[in-house]
């Protein structure tokens, strides 16, 4: 008989260039673990609730909303999208859809994270964000 988890706790780990993009607030939210910085919460799977709701809501609250580069404020629509890349299960993308009020939300803003997956168990899901569009500057 398989066992269900109901909870479990989720960590999110970004490198230090991403850290130094959040406000001071999310700052604080994050520990140093490594050479890595880690933020954890409860996900609480219930019916309807999956893993990768909460891994979208933790990005959504401790990393875009943070990230000075995004400017979201409580006007801001936010939405993200889990995609899965290829056929393993220890990276995936999440889409990330901006529309800001000044443009009366006509205009949408999107971003790329890439992220892979560093533990899961019946205890506890890591994953660590390894890129964004900036990925693909030249520059990068």
């Amino acid at each position: 008989m398989t066992e269900i988890i109901s909870e479990m706790k989720c960590k999110l780990f970004i490198g230090r260039k991403h850290y130094l993009e959040l406000d001071e607030e999310h700052k604080l939210l994050y520990q140093l673990e490594g050479s890595n910085y880690v933020v954890e919460f409860p996900a609480i799977l219930e019916e309807g609730i999956t893993l990768g709701d909460s891994v979208l809501a933790l990005v959504e609250a401790a990393f875009l909303e943070g990230n000075t580069k995004y400017e979201i404020s409580d006007d801001t629509k936010v939405s993200t999208e889990l995609y899965k890349l290829g056929q393993t299960d220890i990276s995936f993308n999440v889409l990330v859809t901006i529309q800001y009020k000044a443009e009366k939300y006509k205009k949408k803003h999107y971003e790329m994270l890439v992220f892979t997956e560093k533990e899961l168990s019946n205890t506890c899901y890591s994953f660590e964000l390894i890129g964004d569009q900036t990925m693909f500057n030249m520059d990068y």
